[in-house]
């Protein structure tokens, strides 16, 4: 039977990571997704990103940059899934999601009746994960089935 896996990615290396061990240890019939959420209050964290103030002529961002950072998000990581897809010869639908990325991890799974969620961690000691709160520990506890946090 194929399994379905989703994989929580954010563009850091600790995502594609998480994304390769996962089809390292499952390589054979399985599904893989990936789900990117775009939260609307985080600052586009991509190399070489256009700063605010240039994709609008210093004027208020909000009117034009979501697109724009959208766009650049959505290549960015469209890249990173094609290294990935390469170096290991799978295919991974990507999915876009805009939001709080714990609860659309979780609506996600949930809607496409996924396996197993794979998430990466950024290894927040508990101090910090008390003070910040985890997507990671959020999806462990709320998902609605089991997931895997890959250090």
């Amino acid at each position: 039977m194929t399994k379905k896996i989703l994989m929580a990615v954010d563009g850091s290396n600790g995502s594609k990571r998480a994304m390769m061990r996962t089809i390292d240890w499952f390589p054979v019939d399985t599904e893989y997704h990936a789900v990117f959420v775009h939260a609307p209050d985080e600052t586009i964290r991509i190399p070489d990103a256009i700063p605010p103030h240039a994709a609008t002529g210093g004027l208020d961002p909000e009117p034009g940059l979501g697109r724009i950072i959208d766009e650049r998000e959505k290549e960015f990581i469209e890249k990173l899934l094609r290294d990935v897809m390469d170096s290991r010869g799978v295919e991974i639908r990507l999915h876009i999601r805009r939001g709080d990325p714990r609860h659309e991890i979780v609506g996600i799974a949930e809607e496409m009746g996924v396996d197993l969620i794979v998430i990466g961690s950024r290894g927040h000691g508990s101090i910090s994960r008390l003070l910040l709160g985890s997507v990671s520990s959020f999806v462990l506890e709320h998902a609605p089935v089991s997931a895997l946090v890959v250090r």
